[in-house]
């Protein structure tokens, strides 16, 4: 069963300047540790159990290597917002209702880092096949405790943002988009009356678990129209919960878009 939103993925240049970033701009910023291979990372949990992830390369693949990272493609777009992932209690069960519904994720495939203070954490995910997913998330399931992946008690931030309330996805075409989720998510259909409408865009909604995930297709000449252009169906923003309203812009924010609204 899928939970809710777990995080959403930040990939930067430079990790450090990225923590520098988001420290500047109120948030905690928790260190996350180093992968077996390729990434390094930042945490910045919230008190919803959400974080972000904020990401970078201490190593690349090696050009006409087999062995390559979900996310090095993103580098040459700018990175930002390039992924999020949905929390589940098993995800074999996603995976196989996912296939039942003609969606195939890929997986499982076991996922590990390490600690700065060298504690171990292992979990294991499913993820969206083929070259034109949609900006569908990957599903992760822990192996070792959550706490130990995300402290709790790093979630209070001088911006006083305490969680996701929405990640609003890119996309060119709406329909097939909305069909794939609701695969993956195990839907038959989207939330309530499932209507969005954000600045020159228009789209539906899925609610997972106290999360919004907004699927949105341009209607004019606006920066989601550059995005999809540029990259394809994508994690366009990303809107937090906070006492107050506010934007943040990409060049403050590791390349995100961010923007805040009362809970």
């Amino acid at each position: 069963m899928i939970t809710g939103i777990d995080h959403v993925v930040i990939l930067a240049d430079d990790l450090d300047g990225a923590i520098r970033q988001y420290q500047h701009v109120g948030f905690k910023v928790t260190p996350g540790g180093k992968h077996p291979r390729f990434t390094h990372n930042a945490l910045v949990p919230f008190a919803d159990g959400t974080y972000l992830e904020l990401i970078a390369f201490y190593e690349l693949p090696e050009a006409g290597s087999d062995e390559t990272h979900r996310w090095h493609r993103h580098l040459a777009t700018g990175g930002g917002l390039v992924d999020y992932a949905v929390g589940a209690t098993d995800v074999e069960e996603v995976k196989q209702s996912a296939s039942e519904r003609g969606v195939a994720l890929a997986g499982p495939v076991a996922g590990a880092r390490t600690r700065p203070d060298g504690v171990a954490i292992r979990w294991r995910s499913v993820m969206p096949e083929g070259a034109n997913v949609g900006a569908a998330p990957f599903v992760i399931e822990d192996e070792t405790d959550r706490g130990l992946r995300v402290p709790s008690d790093r979630a209070r931030h001088a911006n006083h943002a305490t969680g996701v309330e929405a990640v609003v996805i890119a996309v060119r075409d709406l329909d097939a988009a909305v069909t794939r989720h609701a695969a993956l998510l195990g839907r038959d259909n989207v939330s309530g009356d499932g209507e969005v409408e954000r600045d020159g865009a228009r789209g539906v909604f899925f609610m997972v678990g106290p999360h919004r995930v907004e699927l949105v297709t341009p209607t004019g000449d606006v920066p989601m129209q550059e995005l999809l252009d540029r990259r394809g169906d994508s994690v366009f923003e990303l809107v937090l919960r906070s006492d107050q309203h506010g934007d943040l812009q990409p060049g403050e924010a590791a390349n995100a878009r961010i923007r805040f609204v009362p809970a």
